[in-house]
């Protein structure tokens, strides 16, 4: 087998195989995002949430994305952001909050075994990620 074959066939075979490991990954919090969005806490959490996403020019229905996202990773909040109907500027925001401060949890267990403050580095995260989402916040009011 020539090598441009053999590249196309292990390039394929990991694209599976990724595939798969993405769809264990989302489908599940699709699911649970699915049932939360109908159940009695998202009402709850609206409510609770909604003064707060306002900074952020979001709606209260936002933290369940950015919660997911803090626990999560990014796929997981595309997931959850698709069971919403949010404009380009919410998505935008969210987006760019979740990449900031994703996956919480293991990130700052890894920052630990390297040496550094666990605690520390969440904080750091999560405040960055608060800046970055009142900017874009800020700046998707123009374009809303």
């Amino acid at each position: 087998m020539n090598l441009f074959a053999a590249t196309v066939r292990d390039g394929a075979l990991k694209g599976i195989k990724t595939a798969g490991m993405l769809l264990k990954i989302v489908l599940p919090i699709y699911a649970l995002v699915v049932l939360l969005k109908y159940s009695p806490v998202m009402p709850f959490l609206q409510n609770l949430f909604s003064p707060a996403m306002k900074f952020f020019n979001l709606p209260g229905d936002g933290i369940v994305p950015l919660i997911t996202g803090f626990f999560t990773d990014e796929y997981s909040t595309i997931a959850v952001m698709s069971t919403f109907r949010f404009t380009s500027a919410e998505i935008t925001t969210i987006a760019m909050f979740v990449l900031v401060a994703h996956s919480i949890p293991v990130e700052a267990a890894i920052a630990q075994k390297i040496g550094m403050s666990a605690a520390k580095f969440a904080v750091f995260r999560i405040v960055a990620a608060i800046a970055v989402g009142l900017l874009v916040g800020w700046i998707g009011r123009w374009f809303a």
